[in-house]
């Protein structure tokens, strides 16, 4: 008999399989051929949920439920998230989530693990954790705001031709949200490595006499980026470490611990 992390791992990677590396046909024309389709696949994962659970020795009964859960789930998620209007990759982000969930309830409920969800849920709500996610989330809009405030005066004399819409803005967040990770995990010569790796990118782009502004603009703004991930990065270290030992004791001996241990 599988494992439960195993059964859930092998559950993912199957979905995965049968979404993106299986080639059924990836491009149907019109709109027969994609109902066809959304009804082949459906049945296909379905029977990939049922096999796993049957090979597990889980019963044909919970087995054949699993699966046609898993067959209506996934037939409806790719009905009605097409029809959500979102824009950029939020459709294919909102799809896979969906099915994901739907894999997880299937294997919780296989595994009979619905009553240690609540108790997961509370340790997400521990200081720790948000702390940590209020560091993140300071790390993408307030960040970007409080830099474009301090470098208005100098953006009219930096010409952004040619530049994507909202590229800068995006870019800064992965630079914030990678940097304030490096620090969290005390990986210094990770963050070495991507300010080496990005000099190397935007030298071609800002290269040149003609481009100077734009040159010491960029400068500017990546290193009141490294400098605020940095800080936000070593205060919640800092918070992390000296909560640690109270979280330590108040988790001790408590039936949370068998499930995940304290953060």
């Amino acid at each position: 008999m599988l494992k439960p992390p195993v059964m859930l791992l092998t559950l993912l990677l199957l979905h995965v399989f049968l979404d993106f590396v299986l080639p059924i046909w990836r491009h149907p024309s019109g709109a027969a051929a994609r109902i066809v389709k959304r009804i082949v696949m459906a049945a296909v994962h379905g029977g990939m949920v049922f096999a796993v659970f049957w090979l597990a020795r889980e019963g044909w009964r919970f087995s054949s439920f699993a699966g046609g859960t898993v067959a209506l789930g996934w037939a409806l998620i790719s009905t009605v998230v097409p029809r959500i209007k979102l824009k950029s990759a939020w459709p294919f982000v909102l799809e896979q989530s969906a099915n994901v969930m739907l894999l997880t309830a299937v294997w919780l409920t296989g595994e009979g693990y619905w009553s240690r969800v609540p108790g997961y849920l509370a340790t997400l709500g521990s200081a720790q954790c948000l702390l940590t996610l209020l560091a993140y989330l300071l790390m993408m809009r307030p960040s970007s705001m409080f830099i474009s405030s301090l470098l208005r005066p100098w953006l009219a004399t930096v010409n952004n031709s040619g530049s994507l819409k909202n590229a800068g803005m995006l870019i800064g967040y992965l630079e914030r949200t990678l940097i304030l990770t490096f620090v969290l995990l005390e990986r210094w010569d990770a963050i070495g490595f991507l300010l080496t790796a990005k000099s190397i990118l935007r030298f071609n782009e800002i290269k040149g006499a003609d481009q100077r502004p734009m040159s010491e603009y960029v400068l500017l703004g990546t290193l009141l980026s490294v400098v605020l991930s940095i800080a936000a990065g070593l205060a919640a270290s800092a918070l992390l470490k000296s909560w640690a030992p109270a979280m330590q004791a108040a988790c001790a001996g408590s039936s949370l611990q068998k499930l995940l241990s304290c953060l």
